[in-house]
C-alpha cells in the first residue's frame, strides 16, 4: 500500500470512530469497500482498521458480534440450551467496555443477535430479557423467537423423514444414485456452520477474496456436500444473489466515476459466484463492457 493510500484510510477509519468510538458493521463494511477499490488487499486494510481502532480505544461492532457468536456456539452447540446465567456472561463479554475501550457492543444488536442466534440453530433461551432491554417487547420477541424456531425444525425434520421415499420414486424413473444425494446429520450441521461463516464473511465484506476464506469458499463448500441444494437450499442461493446484486452496484458506481476497468473486475467477481449469469452479462452490455448482440 502507498503511503497516499495508508493516509487516506487511515483518516476514513478515524472521521467514522472520532465521535462515538463505534465502528458498525455497514460502516466497516463501506470502508473495505472503498478500499478494496482503490486496489488495497484485504489482510493490509484489516490491519490498518485494528490499528486505528486501537489508537482511539474505539471498538468493531462487526468483531464483537463474532465474538458473541463464538461465545454462544460455546455455550449451545452440546446441549441446544442457553441459560440464563450463559447468557448473560455472554451478554457481559462483549456489552461492557473491555479494558483500553470507551464502549462496548450496542445493548440492542447483542439482544437482536442473540435472539437471531437461537432461532437459527434451534437453541431454547431462558433469560428475562427485559432485564437487559428494560422492556417487556424484548421478553415478547423471545418467546415468538423460540416458538418460531420450534415450528420450523419440526416442520424440516417432518420434511427430512419424507424425503427418501421420494428420492427412491425418482430412482424408479431415471436410476439415480440415492447414496449421492443423501444427507445425514453431519452434512446438514456442517451446512448450518458454512451458512453461518459465509454471513459473517459478507460482514467483513469479505465476499469472494481471500478465496480461502471468503463468502464463495463457504457457499462452494455447501455446494460440494450438498449439489442438489436439499437443505436450505434457498438460503445459499439467496446469499449468492446477494454478493452478485452487491457487485453489480460496485460496478455501477465505478462506471458513473468513468472507471470502466474497476467496473469489469467488480461484474468479474460476480461471476465467481456462479449465480444470475444473465443478469451479469446484461450489466456489461449495459455498461458497454461487452458488445451487444444484433
Amino acid at each position: 500500500m502507498n503511503q497516499s493510500d495508508l493516509d487516506w484510510l487511515k483518516n476514513r477509519v478515524a472521521a467514522a470512530v472520532d465521535d462515538d468510538y463505534y465502528l458498525d458493521r455497514g460502516e466497516e463494511r463501506r470502508i473495505k469497500e472503498e478500499a478494496a477499490a482503490r486496489g488495497i488487499v484485504s489482510r493490509e486494510i484489516e490491519l490498518v482498521i485494528r490499528e486505528q481502532l486501537d489508537e482511539y480505544s474505539a471498538v468493531s461492532e462487526r468483531a464483537l458480534v463474532e465474538e458473541l457468536d463464538r461465545l454462544l456456539h460455546q455455550f449451545t452447540d452440546n446441549d441446544k440450551k442457553l441459560d440464563q446465567k450463559e447468557e448473560r456472561l455472554a451478554l457481559s463479554k462483549v456489552v461492557n467496555k473491555a479494558p483500553g475501550k470507551r464502549t462496548g457492543l450496542d445493548p440492542r444488536i447483542a439482544e437482536e443477535y442473540v435472539a437471531s442466534f437461537c432461532k437459527a440453530n434451534g437453541a431454547s433461551r431462558s433469560t428475562d430479557t427485559k432485564k437487559w432491554l428494560g422492556s417487556q417487547v424484548g421478553l415478547v420477541i423471545v418467546a415468538v423467537a423460540v416458538v418460531g424456531a420450534v415450528i420450523f425444525f419440526a416442520m424440516r425434520s417432518s420434511k427430512d423423514v419424507q424425503a427418501p421415499s421420494t428420492v427412491v420414486q425418482v430412482n424408479e424413473s431415471r436410476a439415480v444414485d440415492t447414496k449421492a444425494v443423501k444427507l445425514n446429520e453431519g452434512d446438514r450441521s456442517e451446512i448450518d456452520d458454512q451458512l453461518r461463516r459465509a454471513s459473517l464473511y459478507i460482514e467483513r465484506a469479505q465476499y469472494t477474496d481471500p478465496p480461502e476464506s471468503s463468502a464463495k469458499a463457504s457457499l462452494d463448500q455447501i455446494r460440494q456436500i450438498d449439489p442438489d441444494g436439499q437443505y436450505r437450499g434457498e438460503e445459499v442461493k439467496g446469499l449468492a444473489s446477494k454478493i452478485v446484486d452487491h457487485y453489480i452496484k460496485l460496478a455501477e458506481k465505478s462506471a458513473a466515476s468513468n472507471d470502466l476497468g474497476a467496473a469489469a473486475k467488480w461484474l468479474a467477481r460476480a461471476k465467481l459466484l456462479n449465480r444470475d449469469r444473465e443478469v451479469i452479462l446484461e450489466k456489461e452490455r449495459a455498461l458497454g463492457l461487452v458488445k451487444a448482440e444484433r
